[in-house]
């Protein structure tokens, strides 16, 4: 352990962390100024501001030691120069998806679609809106829905067995399956008949987790703590949404509703073996939080006539998709250390096509490191990140193992819930 007694460095950690929070825009004129007193940040974004401090230096507890001191940068500086942190901690950014749980391996995946193309103008036509509505204004060309024999169950098998294939892996091997889907409301439960027709073994679990679009990311999130906590080896994490026999012409407007498309998508979990192969990914760290200024923007619910009883102020929502989106990724590049830059793909939620050109435009990366999910199969609900996320694992296949790079993980669920993470090959 050493003394870090480098200032300069600090504060260009302390500053580049807190623009993440205020914004990239946000003057730093006092350093002494109370933050929230001064209403620069609220109770809640200096608490963020912290947590991101104490991933960013490996300095814990950061939010105790300013316990009894104003919450100002002055006080941060104060409290990392007292501090005795190991150095190698201190360097920025830094490469800390070394200590990950590295262990946990994304083994194999498998994205499918509805099989019916939907033409965009058509979608636009059968809602009662202007021909071209929703190329021109959301960026979507076409959309995936299911035919009268596919269903959230049928396309959730379908990519789940697709990658047990893929990884050479029975379903007798399996110890839990987590699904998640913010369409599919029958009993038994998604997991459950998954469970079933998968022929799992009977001391398989069956679990299923919400978020909506968020949904993967907490499955994969509790998959990983249950093999980072030794109670389970292999597990299948499925998505699974048919939004088109729910937003239906006539029981919502097309707006909302023509945004929508079915898809799934599966990925099998392993422990980390010998025999865990090169193009593999192993599961960086993941984090989540709830935005609940913007839990208004978008409600839905069923009215007593059996339409849906849809609340969307589609301008005030994608402002805060557009922000938080953004700061999640930035969270990303700054927990792992990893440069947004030097990333595989971003699999990423997906509103429409026109916010992933800004937000790709905002961070200053390449729009192909977004792969089009939206533009061709419309959102997919808790699948728009799955599908995107298998399409970047399939162009890593392709490359040398050392060649590939990061992928990035970011979705947004209503509410505003959000969350975000990293994988790195294996």
């Amino acid at each position: 352990m050493a003394s870090i007694k480098d200032r300069s460095h600090w504060r260009r950690l302390v500053e580049e962390c807190f623009r993440r929070e205020a914004g990239a825009e946000a003057p730093i004129s006092d350093p002494a100024q109370d933050l929230i007193e001064t209403g620069v940040l609220d109770s809640m974004g200096w608490v963020s501001f912290l947590r991101a401090l104490e991933s960013a230096s490996g300095l814990s507890e950061l939010g105790a030691r300013l316990t009894e001191r104003t919450p100002s940068l002055e006080s941060i500086f104060q409290v990392f120069s007292e501090a005795d942190i190991p150095s190698a901690g201190a360097k920025f950014p830094e490469a800390r998806h070394a200590a990950t749980r590295a262990y946990v391996i994304l083994r194999s995946s498998c994205a499918v679609v509805g099989s019916r193309t939907i033409p965009s103008n058509e979608i636009d036509r059968a809602f009662g809106m202007p021909e071209g509505k929703l190329r021109l204004r959301a960026g979507i060309e076409s959309l995936a829905y299911a035919t009268e024999s596919e269903n959230e169950l049928t396309l959730g098998v379908r990519a789940a067995q697709q990658a047990l294939h893929a990884a050479a892996c029975g379903a007798q091997e399996l110890d839990w399956i987590i699904a998640t889907s913010e369409t599919y409301s029958n009993y038994p439960s998604l997991s459950a008949q998954l469970h079933s027709q998968l022929l799992a073994r009977e001391t398989c679990g069956a679990l299923d987790v919400g978020g909506a679009c968020l949904g993967l990311l907490n499955g994969l999130a509790v998959a990983q703590g249950f093999i980072a906590s030794g109670q389970a080896r292999t597990i299948a994490v499925v998505t699974s949404d048919v939004h088109s026999r729910i937003f239906k012409p006539g029981r919502v407007a097309g707006e909302f509703g023509g945004l929508f498309g079915d898809g799934a998508s599966a990925f099998l979990l392993r422990a980390k073996n010998d025999s865990t192969p090169q193009h593999a990914y192993a599961l960086g760290e993941f984090f989540f939080g709830c935005a609940g200024q913007y839990a208004g923007a978008i409600r839905v619910s069923n009215a007593t006539d059996g339409t849906l009883d849809v609340h969307f102020d589609g301008e005030a929502l994608s402002r805060a998709a557009i922000t938080r989106m953004e700061k999640v990724i930035l969270d990303v590049e700054l927990r792992s250390g990893l440069l947004r830059s030097s990333a595989q793909g971003l699999a990423t939620h997906q509103p429409n096509p026109r916010l992933v050109t800004l937000l790709a435009k905002q961070l200053g990366l390449a729009s192909d490191k977004f792969p089009s999910v939206a533009r061709i199969f419309g959102n997919l609900g808790s699948s728009t990140c799955g599908v995107a996320l298998d399409a970047i694992l399939q162009s890593a296949r392709s490359l040398y193992a050392r060649r590939s790079g990061p992928i990035f993980l970011a979705s947004l669920g209503p509410g505003l819930l959000f969350g975000g993470g990293w994988l790195i090959p294996a």
